[in-house]
């Protein structure tokens, strides 16, 4: 009788060739790498939202109804906003990975496994992005925008905040109540300064300084070439989100259910609102001054330009974390049981789509499009 084939191999081999079937199994089903095609390498996108008023999508449009194009699958986690350049969408995920996808159709680009989840997001500078792992011996990265390659890394520890990008120096705030400057291209710092308490939301440029908010319930105020502290403050309570700039006021939103707009660089308060639960979405700054406001209750304030009396605007119930955007005249609102509103600014409710998963980060809105990433993992394209 004829005798099989494994049995005519060494026992070791015989055993391997289960693991080799999955390996190749595993091979066969990743997915392609390729570059994005024609990467524009003039424009940058700075910080969280693109700019400190955090209204970077002020001049993009939001359709009056909108119908889903796309679904794509690019990991899980999905916390921190999507960045749109070009014809791609990067996405980073609390499971470790950097996505690049087509904004055409989702399909994958390529994808960059880092050391720890990224939780707060990237930034871009010309033909790079930057993002930073949030583990204890974190790294901050560079990486390729066409095809994911990374440039340089860097260890400065767990970084839950995103990084800020002024010329060509990128700033990375740790939960060791460090800030790391760091040249943009080839990772080499430029100063390294410590504070008191965690850092709790990404630095805010102001002329040639850098508001940083820490866990000890300290606003800094440091000098953006050298790092040296040169004004601080104590807050009523702790950092709840990112602060935002409207003129030469810094609006902080905190843990107590308020929000203080502090006048610089003297620190004076010019306002203080009571909004009734903490506010987990940056504050957004709009192009006349107004500032919105979204609490964890989705209630949506207002505050008038001239400053004064807030106003709630809108009560949608459930609950909400960071998903506020500003397109034109309207706001996008996403709440954690998956609905998403588009709003005028009068707080009138123009639709509501139900996307089924948790919206936690801001949605991103690009030459009529909105993207949306779901906590789990999915981004969801609406026209």
């Amino acid at each position: 009788m004829a005798r099989s084939a494994n049995l005519d191999l060494p026992r070791k081999c015989v055993n391997l060739l289960p693991l080799l079937a999955l390996l190749l199994a595993v091979g066969a089903c990743a997915r392609p790498l390729r570059r994005i095609p024609h990467v524009p390498t003039n424009a940058d996108w700075p910080t969280l939202l693109g700019n400190p008023q955090r209204a970077g999508y002020a001049a993009e449009a939001a359709p009056d109804s909108v119908e889903e194009v796309w679904r794509a699958e690019v990991g899980r986690g999905l916390v921190s906003p999507l960045v749109v350049e070009g014809p791609a969408v990067l996405a980073a995920t609390a499971n470790r990975l950097v996505v690049a996808i087509s904004a055409e159709d989702g399909e994958h680009y390529w994808e960059r496994r880092l050391d720890g989840a990224i939780t707060g997001g990237m930034v871009r500078w010309r033909d790079r992005v930057f993002a930073a792992a949030e583990e204890r011996e974190g790294r901050a990265y560079a990486l390729a925008l066409e095809d994911g390659d990374r440039l340089w890394h860097r260890v400065v520890g767990s970084t839950p905040v995103p990084p800020l990008l002024v010329g060509d120096v990128v700033f990375f705030g740790t939960e060791g109540g460090n800030i790391f400057a760091l040249d943009v291209r080839k990772g080499e710092e430029a100063w390294k300064r410590r504070l008191s308490g965690a850092v709790r939301a990404t630095p805010v440029p102001w002329h040639d300084r850098l508001l940083v908010a820490t866990a000890s319930d300290t606003l800094f105020v440091l000098d953006r070439d050298a790092g040296a502290v040169v004004g601080r403050m104590a807050l009523p309570a702790g950092v709840a989100a990112a602060p935002a700039l409207s003129g030469d006021t810094v609006v902080v939103p905190l843990f107590s259910g308020d929000a203080v707009a502090l006048v610089l660089p003297e620190l004076t308060q010019a306002w203080r609102a009571a909004l009734g639960a903490p506010v987990l979405a940056a504050p957004v700054v709009a192009p006349n001054g107004a500032v919105y406001l979204l609490t964890r209750a989705a209630d949506l304030w207002r505050v008038p330009p001239a400053g004064g009396t807030a106003e709630k605007i809108a009560a949608l119930g459930g609950a909400a974390r960071a998903s506020l955007t500003l397109v034109r005249d309207r706001l996008l609102v996403g709440r954690l049981d998956g609905t998403l509103f588009l709003l005028r600014t009068d707080g009138s409710v123009v639709w509501r789509k139900d996307l089924e998963d948790s919206i936690v980060a801001p949605v991103t809105a690009h030459a009529g499009a909105l993207y949306v990433p779901l906590l789990r993992g999915t981004i969801v394209k609406l026209q």
